[in-house]
């Protein structure tokens, strides 16, 4: 599937390095819920805000009929610690082990989020 990452740096000082490849994760989050989904996303913003002691990273993917998937990471904490995942604004558990990318983990969470939604909604509906 096609799509583009739209990438927004803010510039400061020279940090330490982030807790995991936003980068890297970022287009790995954005297939893989693609695939999982098997939605294109509609927009793709990848943010950094850079301060003098930290970078803050938020990923969002936009997804038709899904909503927005959005993960965070935070460099001041430890890989696993510094993450948050969120699905149209609500915190997304999930378990990222050695076996599995950061950005495979958090789309199959997300993934598996938006279907709970939806069997719950089916369910209410």
């Amino acid at each position: 599937m096609k799509f583009e990452i739209h990438t927004a740096i803010g510039h400061g000082p020279a940090l330490p390095p982030a807790p995991l490849d936003t980068h890297e994760a970022a287009r790995e989050f954005t297939a893989t819920l693609a695939h999982l989904l098997q939605v294109e996303p509609v927009r793709v913003i990848h943010d950094e805000y850079r301060a003098a002691e930290y970078v803050w990273t938020n990923v969002t993917v936009s997804l038709p009929a899904v909503g927005e998937a959005v993960f965070s990471v935070d460099s001041r904490k430890t890989a696993r610690e510094a993450v948050r995942l969120y699905l149209d604004n609500k915190t997304v558990p999930f378990v990222w082990t050695d076996s599995e990318s950061a950005g495979q983990a958090f789309a199959r969470a997300v993934a598996d989020a938006a279907r709970e939604r939806d069997a719950r909604a089916a369910r209410q509906g």
